[in-house]
């Protein structure tokens, strides 16, 4: 008797969700520790020195995410900086550690998820069975197994909880909460609109209030939310925009880029793929892409057009009848819109973890319609059957995609079934072969890279490492200068280029190497030391002091600049 008064408490009632949701996670994402560190991992972990001294720490906030690892990127993340960071003081490279992190906050947002729509809806099982399928869900291994794919489930997890603060009435912590969304992924600029929809949602039951009053309400609560949105907006714009902020599509005169009808069709494509994506999630790979449409004229077009209007007609006209499933698809659509490309044209059409938080609008949809069709008590335990069949499924999807990024090879591979003209598959790959031993397929494939886009520098700096490991220092240097001419600011060929010169005592030729560079990056600090440094080794002493002086110029504090510079005049 006990034992069943506990078993109807709320708190056990939490335990026992929050415990299903912990061994699912686990149990499926299990695979994913095996997972090694590749990808975009080497330039987010890997090369990347600002998470691997707290010194850096100013930087996050001031720099581009990749600035660490010499390279320059269009985000802006210093939380998820931070994040990486005290993964790499904990554990430094060991790729499970990252992989725990990732698991977690995809746990830790399901379990946010399902007491928010619990609140909202006061169902228990509506709010269970969609929380339990943004877990399971295929689609989020694209954002869950990569060891730095922590960009979306750590945005998510603030934005939730500033729906969890907001729904408790905590302003600050809220508005605070959103912050660190925005800190970690720019997409987090959708939560406002969540907030909108979900305290628009709480007063569509008030009676007596009219419309036009319950929106002047609701902005007087979250207009400090559009105001930090809006600011976030104008410092990308200015201060903080380092490579195409707004990630632009980059094309030139493309018809995509200038025409927004082009847009639109090319959207109703996309929205097809998604929602087969979504309820038939096979054949997954990273690099995904489509045709841009040229006519609206094509089935599959005609398809999410009939898609995308029949929803929002439905979500907007039957709101009062059907208030839930319009919160569903009204979620769904907030959530695609930044990378719908619609009103802004950026640099790709679509990826699976684009669905990360977009699946959950279709979900709640869903099982709303099922479990409102099937009340009785006699269907719904066959609808539990048919939902729990499906979520098994769903569970075997993610943990055999998870498998497939044991071994890179065979990752990169299978994606090439799919994009075999994907430049950073082809390259990556040939990176792989060269690690793995396997040099005469590393050279055919970088290569192939080479020839496919003559105007990337990454194909040709990984060349000139491969002849320079095979002791070939003459292609080496060719390959290397001419990485430098495709691309002035990439670092890695200039470092590479200057140690291999010290490596023959060839001095000046290395000094020039990266004073070629400061001309382009006068501020870079490890530079200037590094240029110190190779003057010590000419004996150039007052070349050497004449460096760190220019260091100090940039920041007088450094204390690795200053007790160089204390050394060198001590020895001078």
């Amino acid at each position: 008797m006990l034992l069943l008064n506990l078993m109807k408490t709320l708190r056990f009632k939490i335990f026992f969700v929050i415990a299903i949701f912990v061994v699912i996670g686990f149990t499926i994402y299990a695979n994913s520790f095996k997972v090694p560190i590749f990808w975009d991992d080497e330039d987010n972990i890997t090369n990347n020195v600002f998470i691997k001294d707290w010194q850096y720490f100013p930087q996050f906030f001031s720099e581009n995410l990749i600035a660490g690892a010499g390279l320059v990127s269009n985000y802006w993340r210093p939380m998820l900086l931070t994040v990486l960071s005290v993964g790499w003081h904990i554990w430094e490279d060991w790729p499970a550690g990252y992989h725990f992190i990732n698991i977690s906050l995809h746990i830790a947002n399901a379990v946010l998820l399902f007491f928010i729509l619990f609140r909202l809806f006061k169902n228990n099982w509506l709010a269970f069975f969609t929380a339990l399928i943004f877990l399971v869900h295929p689609l989020q291994t694209e954002a869950i197994t990569p060891a730095t794919g922590t960009a979306d489930p750590l945005w998510f997890f603030f934005a939730l909880l500033s729906i969890v603060f907001f729904l408790k009435k905590y302003r600050f912590l809220s508005l605070a909460s959103f912050v660190f969304a925005l800190i970690s992924k720019e997409i987090a600029i959708v939560t406002p609109a969540l907030i909108f929809i979900i305290d628009f949602f709480l007063k569509s039951g008030e009676k007596g209030v009219s419309f036009k009053e319950k929106l002047k309400e609701i902005f007087k609560k979250i207009w400090p939310f559009w105001a930090l949105a809006l600011f976030y907006i104008f410092l990308r714009a200015t201060i903080l925009n380092f490579k195409n902020s707004f990630n632009f599509y980059e094309a030139g005169t493309s018809i995509f880029a200038s025409d927004l009808y082009i847009r639109v069709i090319t959207f109703f494509r996309i929205l097809t793929v998604y929602f087969g994506l979504i309820f038939r999630p096979f054949n997954l790979h990273m690099e995904r892409t489509v045709e841009i449409a040229s006519s609206f004229f094509s089935l599959d077009v005609i398809l999410g057009c009939v898609i995308f209007v029949g929803l929002l007609i439905l979500a907007f006209t039957q709101f009062k009848k059907w208030p839930i499933f319009s919160f569903g698809i009204l979620w769904f659509f907030i959530c695609l819109a930044p990378t719908s490309n619609i009103l802004v044209p950026i640099n790709n059409l679509l990826y699976e973890h684009w669905l990360y938080t977009p699946l959950v609008g279709i979900f709640i949809a869903l099982f709303w319609f099922l479990l409102t069709i099937f009340e009785k008590k006699y269907y719904r335990w066959i609808l539990f059957i048919i939902i729990a069949g499906y979520l098994v499924f769903l569970s075997y999807l993610t943990v055999k995609r998870n498998q497939e990024w044991h071994d890179p090879i065979v990752f990169y591979n299978q994606i090439l079934r799919y994009t075999p003209d994907s430049y950073r598959v082809i390259n990556n790959l040939g990176k792989t072969y060269a690690e793995t031993g396997n040099r005469q397929m590393a050279e055919a494939t970088y290569k192939k890279a080479i020839n496919l886009f003559p105007d990337i520098s990454v194909a040709y700096h990984n060349l000139a490492n491969l002849y320079k490991n095979d002791g070939k220092q003459e292609m080496a240097e060719q390959y290397y200068k001419t990485a430098i001419a495709v691309d002035p600011d990439f670092l890695y060929s200039y470092n590479a280029l200057a140690l291999m010169y010290i490596g023959e005592q060839k001095y000046q030729e290395a000094r020039q190497i990266f004073e070629k560079y400061l001309e382009r990056h006068n501020a870079r600090i490890d530079i200037l030391y590094t240029l110190s440094q190779i003057a010590i080794m000419e004996k150039d002493y007052k070349g050497a002091l004449s460096y760190l002086r220019r260091a100090l110029l940039i920041d007088s504090q450094n204390q690795m600049i200053q007790s160089a510079a204390q050394k060198l005049m001590f020895f001078q």
